[in-house]
């Protein structure tokens, strides 16, 4: 009896794994994009937009604003050298 469902578990993964039913599951990639989905911009100051909001670009900005990163690409920031 167990040789015979040991065949059978055999044959089914077999023809799964062969007819692509039966794919590895993987972890999707992390990009920078992915770290958050909302950014830190000085408006008044430069055209960099940072993932942290104690990053050493950002000392002297008198005024922050969160905005997404979408947003912030789209008005022309480029994403801060530092935090790459």
């Amino acid at each position: 009896m167990m040789k015979v469902l040991r065949k059978t578990a055999l044959i089914v993964v077999s023809t799964l794994t062969l007819t692509g039913m039966l794919a590895p599951v993987t972890e999707p990639l992390v990009t920078a994009q992915a770290k958050s989905s909302r950014v830190y911009i000085a408006p008044y100051q430069g055209k960099k937009y940072h993932f942290n909001k104690r990053c050493r670009d950002l000392r002297k900005a008198r005024t922050l604003k969160k905005v997404s990163v979408k947003w912030a690409k789209q008005h022309g920031y480029k994403a801060c050298k530092i935090e790459r």
